[in-house]
C-alpha cells in the first residue's frame, strides 16, 4: 500500500468525519487499493458505525484505546500503519480537490517527507474565507512522511504534549530528513470547526502559552539528546516571550523563568 491516512477521533461523529472520508473516496487518477485509512478512537463513547466505514472503496482500520490525548492517539495510528507513506489528518478536515492524491503520488518517489501549501477555512462576518498557507513548518496539515524514515529515526509525537504538539514533530522530521520535498499546489483543507477552541477563541494562543513553552522545551531536550543544535529554537522562544511579555499570564512568566534557567548554557551561546 502506498499511503495510509491516520486520523485521531475523539468526539467527532459520522457527520463530522464524513466529508474527509468522502473526499478520499472521490479521488481521481489513483488506485484506491493503494490508499488506506486508520482511525483511532481516543477512549470516547462516540463510536463510528463499522458497516458504514467498510462501505468505503478503500481499506479502513478502526481501533480504540484508553484516553491518552492527541499525541498518543497519532502514535497509536502510526504503530498500526503498514503503508510506504503516512499522513496525519484531523477528523474534521478534508482533501482540497478530486486530484489531490494524484498530484501527491506523482511526487512520492522515495523522498523522506513531502510538504505542500494548505488551505485554511476561516470565518469573517459569518462567511467562509479561504487562506493559503505556504511553507508552514508547524502544523501537520499537508505533510506526508515515509513510514520507514520515521521508524529509522524514532520520530514520534511527544506523548506528554496535548497542545502545540505538531511543531515538535514537524521540526524533528524536517531536521532529520535527507530528502524533503515541497509542492506549491495545495491538497489539504483545514476546515472551520465552530466547536474547536483553537479556532474560535482569539486568546487561545496566550491561554496555552505554557503548553507552547513545554513543546519548545521538549523539542530542545530531544535535539540535545540527538546531538543537534537547539540554539535557534531557544532563541525563537526567548524572542516570542519578550514580544508577548505584557500578554503573558503570571503562570507563563514563571514557566519562562524556569525555561531560561534550564537552558542557560544554550542561552549563553546566543549572539547578542
Amino acid at each position: 500500500m502506498k499511503l495510509q491516512i491516520l486520523i485521531p477521533q475523539y468526539k467527532e461523529d459520522e457527520t463530522v468525519i464524513r466529508p474527509l472520508l468522502d473526499s478520499i473516496a472521490l479521488q481521481q487518477g489513483v488506485d484506491l487499493n493503494e490508499v488506506g485509512v486508520i482511525i483511532c478512537n481516543d477512549g470516547s463513547d462516540t463510536l463510528l458505525n463499522l458497516e458504514w466505514l467498510i462501505s468505503y472503496p478503500y481499506q479502513v482500520l478502526y481501533i480504540r484505546h484508553d484516553h491518552g490525548g492527541l499525541s498518543r492517539t497519532r502514535n497509536e495510528c502510526l504503530d498500526y500503519a503498514t503503508a510506504e507513506y503516512v499522513m496525519f489528518c484531523d477528523a474534521d478536515d478534508m482533501f482540497y480537490d478530486l486530484c489531490a492524491l494524484h498530484r501527491v503520488f506523482m511526487e512520492l518517489n522515495g523522498c523522506d517527507a513531502l510538504a505542500s501549501a494548505f488551505i485554511e477555512e476561516v470565518r469573517i462576518g459569518g462567511k467562509s474565507v479561504y487562506v493559503t498557507h505556504k511553507r508552514d513548518g508547524t502544523f501537520v496539515h499537508g505533510k506526508i512522511y515515509r513510514r520507514q524514515f520515521l521508524l529509522d529515526n524514532e520520530l514520534r509525537f511527544c506523548d506528554r504534549l496535548t497542545v502545540h504538539e505538531d511543531g515538535y514533530f514537524n521540526q524533528l522530521a524536517c531536521l532529520t530528513a535527507e530528502d524533503l520535498r515541497y509542492i506549491e499546489s495545495p491538497f489539504y483543507v483545514w476546515r472551520w470547526n465552530p466547536n474547536s477552541i483553537t479556532r474560535s477563541s482569539p486568546t487561545w494562543m496566550m491561554e496555552t502559552y505554557c503548553d507552547m513553552i513545554d513543546g519548545n522545551d521538549a523539542l530542545v531536550d530531544e535535539l540535545q539528546r540527538r546531538g543537534l543544535d537547539p540554539t535557534n529554537y531557544v532563541k525563537w522562544m526567548l524572542e516570542d516571550a519578550e514580544k508577548n511579555h505584557d500578554k503573558l499570564t503570571d503562570e507563563a512568566k514563571a514557566r519562562m523563568e524556569e525555561y531560561e534557567t534550564k537552558h542557560k548554557e544554550v542561552i549563553h551561546e546566543i549572539p547578542r
